[in-house]
């Protein structure tokens, strides 16, 4: 993984003193995260490294450093060694970047180490704590913005990428996309990362009926209802421009065996469960401001 994190490990114990502004927008109570058991911690590290729970290893402390190490460590590497790449980690510097949907925000820390001026939005205020900690913790500024994602706090036109991770539980899709449109300034970037619709476990299932006894149901597949094909995605983003959607993030344990011959790479592009879809915000849509008479 490029730009490793090299800075001492600590472990959490309690919150870290604020830095000055790096939660500036926060509007609503800080509630602590909940440690009353490793069950919490087990499911939001399978999800945040898209693994079954069954094959989660107690580590180091929930919420402490070295536990978001771990999580990091563990998306990207082998079948996310991906994600740096096409998330475009260290393409940002300087620019203003819009953090969206759920998770532990792993992927905003990468941007914001490597320069990028990030903002993070969930309606959860307790979602939202999690990801602060893993920002403050590693002495990373931010600003956090507990406010819904179709109601964005941010003024038109403001912002040079926003990075999509999942859908918020419940939004409004049309709406949630308007509003990132809003907010993009023009030649601006979105980037979208959602589960994919026709992934391996589609296959399973219409192409090998009985694959459903053999395998257990996926974290992926269980635990999010909001799974997308790339037509969809361009359907639903068909403000934007310049379009491009990208297939991955596949082992090749998962894949029946007559096919497991086949190059990884094809693999991913066929059955892969991650879509990442860029587009971009049109130059065209910049509003001229008409002169008062």
């Amino acid at each position: 993984m490029a730009n490793p994190y090299t800075g001492p490990l600590q472990i959490w114990d309690g919150w870290a003193p604020q830095q000055e502004g790096a939660a500036d927008c926060w509007t609503a109570p800080v509630p602590r995260p909940s440690t009353d058991g490793h069950a919490q911690a087990e499911w939001l590290f399978a999800r945040e490294t898209f693994q079954h729970r069954r094959r989660y290893r107690p580590g180091a402390e929930p919420f402490s450093l070295q536990w978001f190490l771990d999580a990091e460590s563990a998306r990207y590497a082998r079948q996310g060694k991906w994600m740096p790449r096409l998330l475009e980690f260290a393409k940002h510097r300087g620019e203003r970047l819009l953090g969206v949907g759920s998770g532990l925000g792993t992927d905003w820390v990468q941007h914001a180490r490597n320069g990028a001026e990030v903002l993070v939005c969930h309606p959860d205020a307790n979602e939202l704590t999690l990801v602060r900690s893993n920002f403050e913790l590693r002495q990373l500024k931010a600003r956090f913005l507990h406010a819904a994602p179709v109601a964005l706090p941010l003024d038109a036109a403001s912002l040079d990428v926003v990075l999509l991770n999942d859908v918020p539980p419940g939004a409004d899709l049309p709406a949630l996309v308007a509003e990132v449109y809003r907010v993009l300034k023009p030649g601006g970037k979105v980037i979208t990362v959602v589960r994919a619709h026709y992934d391996v476990d589609f296959w399973w299932r219409n192409w090998l009926p009985w694959g459903r006894w053999l395998r257990p149901t996926s974290l992926v597949a269980a635990a999010d209802p909001h799974r997308f094909s790339a037509r969809g995605l361009r359907r639903l983003f068909r403000r934007f421009s310049d379009s491009r959607v990208s297939k991955r993030h596949l082992r090749r344990a998962e894949v029946p065996h007559l096919m497991r011959w086949l190059p990884l790479p094809m693999l991913e592009r066929l059955l892969g469960r991650i879509l990442i879809f860029k587009a971009f915000k049109p130059l065209s849509a910049a509003v001229s401001v008409p002169l008062a008479a």
